[in-house]
């Protein structure tokens, strides 16, 4: 599967869930919105090889009282 996260690219050759790869690239899930083949999908769902998976990373900001 293809990865992209920022200007990262990464391959990997194994089926895995969500969870696993965010796992093995160090990535908290909460700081991100993972995205394959232009679907969002959750921490439990699985990666196949041939996904295109892209890591958004979530910003968030808001107005002080």
């Amino acid at each position: 599967m293809k990865v992209r996260y920022g200007q990262q690219e990464y391959a990997f050759t194994e089926r895995m869930s969500v969870r696993t790869l965010l796992e093995k690239l160090d990535v908290l899930p909460e700081t991100v919105v993972v995205v394959r083949n232009d679907e969002i999908v959750t921490e439990d769902e699985w990666l196949d090889v041939d996904d295109d998976v892209e890591l958004i990373r979530v910003v968030s900001g808001g107005v002080s009282p």
